[in-house]
């Protein structure tokens, strides 16, 4: 993510809150979905016998994906999910008695969004629960830039309403999204931790019935409001604070034009070390010792910019002599594997009647049969 996408962004936002609307804190909402797997459980510490030759852990593992898109203010509200699971058709037996009578529920062929559920969404859920009492206060309404969210019926549908349409960026949701930020991880723990719970008692296949009723209390652990509005600050959406975001970025340095050298006085860092390579040892360290001295007789040049430079000269010379061992080593195995290849390629002969050879009589033995091998060659 680039600070001129970031710095595009907000100033979209605030032409919107400056030049057209000036949106209120539960005016302002911000929707998206979350794909929740059935059965993820916590990483969680456990005390076990050392004597044991080992020990286990019983887990559901996951049984399948079930999403929820989520809308929540920049007030620290949150409207009610809609809850998707994968089937063909939605059964009440999977709705337990407690649920929130405003949540939800529908269904897909994959378990994912489409695009008639966004749509639905919108004008079921969103439009008649955030409607303003006043018809020209303007809603805004942020979304990410995903196929079944921004459709020709959604667009559309926030035309005819006071509703503006905002879309992230692409790749930013995880600094300009308030759920990413600060919501769906809780909510993830917490439904982890419900079914590392659940597991302890019955490692079984999980409900669906038993997850709507682990997501219920998991919802209510991680939507409050504190953890809402925080997203909407740490994003920079609210309060209005782009350098929220800009100062989590790395920004990299302007790049300056070295001084020029005068004609005639080569400078005293010039030596053999910039055409030698590798650099000889010696050499190196007495370029590294004059480089030091210096940049650390420089007035100019800030005491960190001088601890680094000398924290990278250490660290040139520890690479240096890395290199020239690793170099050596290359070069002795070159010469190992070149040995072998002239024993591989060289002439072989079992050498019969005796057990014990000079060198000289496996040289002529081997002459002996280099020179057979000519003459078979001949013929």
């Amino acid at each position: 993510m680039s600070v001129e996408t970031v710095k595009t962004w907000f100033k979209v936002v605030t032409e919107l809150h400056l030049q057209h609307h000036q949106y209120t804190s539960d005016r302002i909402y911000k929707m998206d979905e979350s794909g929740l797997g059935v059965g993820d459980s916590q990483s969680t510490r456990s005390l076990i016998n050392i004597r044991e030759k080992s020990s286990w852990k019983v887990i559901s593992g996951r049984q399948e994906w079930i999403t929820a898109i989520e809308c929540v203010s920049a007030g620290g509200t949150a409207l009610p999910p809609l809850i998707m699971f994968k089937a063909q058709h939605t059964n009440t037996g999977w709705i337990p008695t407690r649920t929130p009578r405003d949540w939800r529920f529908s269904t897909s062929n994959s378990g994912w969004t489409s695009d008639s559920h966004a749509y639905e969404w919108l004008t079921t859920d969103f439009e008649p629960l955030t409607r303003p009492a006043d018809p020209t206060h303007y809603r805004l309404l942020i979304m990410d830039g995903h196929g079944s969210h921004i459709t020709a019926n959604v667009m559309s549908h926030c035309m005819k309403p006071a509703t503006d349409l905002l879309i992230l960026p692409p790749h930013t949701s995880h600094m300009l999204q308030p759920l990413d930020v600060s919501v769906f991880a809780p909510l993830k723990r917490a439904l982890a931790a419900e079914t590392s719970a659940v597991s302890r008692l019955d490692y079984g296949r999980i409900q669906r019935v038993e997850w709507t009723e682990m997501s219920i209390r998991s919802r209510e652990k991680a939507f409050t409001s504190s953890t809402i509005i925080s997203g909407w600050r740490m994003t920079g959406l609210e309060p209005l604070s782009p350098i929220a975001v800009l100062e989590k970025l790395v920004v990299p340095p302007a790049s300056q034009p070295l001084p020029a050298c005068t004609p005639g006085k080569p400078s005293s860092l010039d030596t053999s070390l910039l055409q030698s390579s590798p650099p000889e040892g010696t050499e190196l360290r007495q370029a590294n010792a004059l480089f030091k001295s210096q940049i650390w007789r420089a007035r100019d040049v800030p005491s960190p910019a001088k601890r680094c430079a000398e924290r990278m000269t250490r660290a040139l010379g520890t690479t240096h002599s890395e290199l020239v061992t690793i170099r050596n080593e290359l070069a002795e195995h070159r010469e190992l594997l070149q040995t072998c290849e002239n024993y591989r390629n060289g002439k072989r002969v079992k050498l019969k009647g005796q057990f014990v050879f000079s060198t000289q009589e496996v040289l002529e033995t081997a002459r002996e049969a280099e020179a057979r091998g000519r003459v078979q060659k001949r013929s």
